[in-house]
């Protein structure tokens, strides 16, 4: 998902109808320009170059995010099953991070088998949260920002792990190692401990298979094992 505002003014986009590396291409209506939608940058016309900005989203599975949201309108036709042999798309997909001039592939299987994923892109701490049952994912730097406690002493960056429950969406805390605080992982904010009201700052992502992902970063890396399989 992708801010439409280019210098403060709102465009409008449409699908192109051809495919680059595979994979949508748009145009938006005021200038013609054709767009690479995984890149979010114009790669012909008077835009070429213009690069939009990425905003965080979820991907999740309809059933749970019915669950959270159940006033939610949805436009949908009768091919909207979209599980292959028992599995959703996800499961096979990497969460693709990148940063400045860093991109880090994390397998979905292998995060959610980890439930956390403390890592690195580039320079730039990341915390990789994927849960096995629900499909959902968050992606944070590990960097804390101050919160409702106002300015104070931050650990530079904050290791997480899962302290107990069956699930990220089903009660499972979050706690980081430095302070023993616990955290809302929905919210990204610590709700007990010593770094209570203090947030994470979220970081977009994008969901594809590997090869999608890397034929648009083939500068990546990759964590995790892309033959797990989810039960």
């Amino acid at each position: 998902m992708h801010d439409r505002r280019i210098d403060g003014e709102e465009y409008t986009f449409g699908n192109e109808g051809a495919l680059f590396k595979s994979a949508m291409t748009w145009w938006d209506w005021e200038t013609k320009s054709v767009w690479s939608q995984p890149w979010g940058a114009a790669i012909e016309g008077e835009l070429t170059g213009t690069r939009l900005t990425l905003l965080p989203y979820e991907f999740v599975p309809w059933k749970t995010w019915l669950s959270r949201q159940p006033e939610t309108k949805l436009l949908v036709d009768e091919r909207a099953n979209l599980e292959y042999r028992g599995f959703s798309p996800i499961d096979r997909f990497v969460i693709g991070v990148s940063i400045g001039d860093a991109a880090k592939g994390f397998y979905f299987a292998s995060s959610a088998i980890e439930g956390v994923v403390n890592e690195s892109v580039g320079e730039f701490p990341v915390a990789v949260f994927a849960d096995r049952d629900s499909r959902v994912i968050h992606v944070f730097l590990r960097t804390p920002i101050t919160g409702l406690n106002g300015p104070e002493a931050l650990p530079d960056r904050l290791t997480f792990e899962i302290v107990e429950g069956s699930g990220l969406s089903s009660g499972r805390r979050v706690a980081d190692t430095e302070t023993g605080s616990t955290w809302d992982i929905e919210a990204g904010v610590a709700t007990e401990g010593p770094l209570k009201g203090t947030i994470l700052q979220r970081a977009p992502f994008i969901s594809a298979y590997y090869w999608a992902w890397e034929g648009f970063n083939p500068h990546t890396q990759f964590w995790g094992d892309r033959f797990d399989e989810l039960d």
